[in-house]
């Protein structure tokens, strides 16, 4: 087996994650550093074990012999690295969002397929939450599909970094945490058809950590609504302005419900009272009736080990660029939405990484 050799450019916090799962794959190293500051390439590489620093993601692609990249800078670099990568025929790895435009998501997507390489972009959504959730999309569990929706919400990023400045982050709370949510209704029940966004800067004058006092111009309040081919609405909403975090997703059928819950839980509710599903437990949410915690699935394969089999095995990643493409288009017609009035047609193809029954969306055809 050949081993893999990957560069790291950016080498903030969130790089810390892929270094640490790294060091768990047999046969895939980091062998090159790159940040903006040498001097941090310098630290992230002496902390790791990675002996060449760079300030420059060309010249680190240029003077190492890379199979791959990780992409863990602020959003607005995303795109130039990740386009720099594929020119020169390497894997990418890249943080959400994708970028922090549509068109330069669609160039990321068309440049990964011209050169014929891996094109991962996270969220990575393969947990066994996700896969247990998946699971229960069936007829029999939650009958006919009518509606989701998903929330992550937050005080705020604590940090008094570029999260709060639009010229570098281009974006708030779209872009860096409704993302997630968007994803796992996409990851769940599909592509949408269309959608209608409310955008804003709720708070500009912010209370950080330490108590310092700054000014932010980036929306701190995003509510979308997705709709289906067969009318069915998915709420997604992110906001930055809350006393607590609460990151859950629900899934409603005619005769059931699936509830990702903030604790991790899985659980299915049901109308009849009753559960078909071997060892769930009864369980309280939100004072429903009917509700039973299910048994969660494993999952043995973390993000940076799913990117490696990828490449290995020459299979499209869960989160490869044209799935991810979807969720982008999604936000991005959301800021639109939200300037213009209109409800703006989505376009670009989604095709579900798990077994989704068509029949569970068509709630026309019968009495139900």
């Amino acid at each position: 087996m050949k081993p893999l050799r990957f560069g790291m450019v950016g080498c903030g916090q969130i790089s810390d994650r892929f270094f640490k799962m790294a060091q768990g794959i047999e046969g895939a190293d980091f062998v090159a550093t790159c940040a903006r500051h040498l001097e941090s390439a310098q630290r992230k590489g002496l902390e790791y074990g990675v002996d060449a620093h760079f300030d420059s993601h060309e010249r680190m692609m240029d003077d190492v012999e890379l199979d791959g990249v990780f992409v863990t800078t602020p959003h607005s670099v995303h795109a130039e690295v990740a386009l720099a990568a594929f020119e020169r025929g390497l894997h990418v790895l890249n943080e959400k969002p994708m970028a922090t435009s549509l068109d330069d998501c669609q160039a990321m997507v068309d440049g990964a397929d011209a050169a014929g390489v891996v094109f991962m972009s996270l969220p990575y959504d393969v947990s066994s939450t996700m896969v247990t959730a998946q699971s229960l999309l069936k007829p029999e569990y939650i009958g006919k599909i009518t509606g989701a929706e998903a929330c992550l919400n937050i005080p705020g990023p604590p940090r008094d970094n570029w999260y709060y400045q639009r010229a570098i982050s281009h974006g708030g709370a779209m872009l860096d945490t409704l993302v997630y949510p968007a994803s796992r209704v996409v990851s769940l029940i599909g592509g949408a058809r269309r959608v209608t966004g409310l955008v804003g800067n709720l708070i500009p004058n912010r209370i950080v950590a330490d108590g310092k006092r700054i000014r932010s111009d980036v929306d701190d309040v995003v509510t979308l609504v997705a709709e289906y081919e067969h009318g069915q609405h998915a709420v997604i909403q992110s906001l930055w302005a809350t006393s607590y975090g609460e990151n859950s997703t629900a899934v409603y059928g005619r005769e059931g419900t699936v509830v990702l819950a903030p604790d991790g839980r899985v659980i299915l509710q049901r109308r009849d009272g009753t559960c078909p599903i071997p060892d769930a437990k009864p369980t309280e949410w939100r004072g429903w009736s009917g509700c039973f915690e299910i048994p969660r699935s494993s999952v043995s394969e973390n993000m940076t080990q799913h990117f490696v089999r990828c490449i290995r095995e020459g299979v499209e990643p869960t989160c490869s660029g044209k799935r991810i493409l979807h969720v982008h288009e999604i936000m991005f017609h959301g800021y639109e939405s939200a300037e213009t009035g209109a409800t703006l047609d989505l376009t670009t193809p989604y095709e579900p990484w798990h077994d989704l029954d068509p029949r569970l969306f068509d709630t026309r055809s019968e009495h139900i």
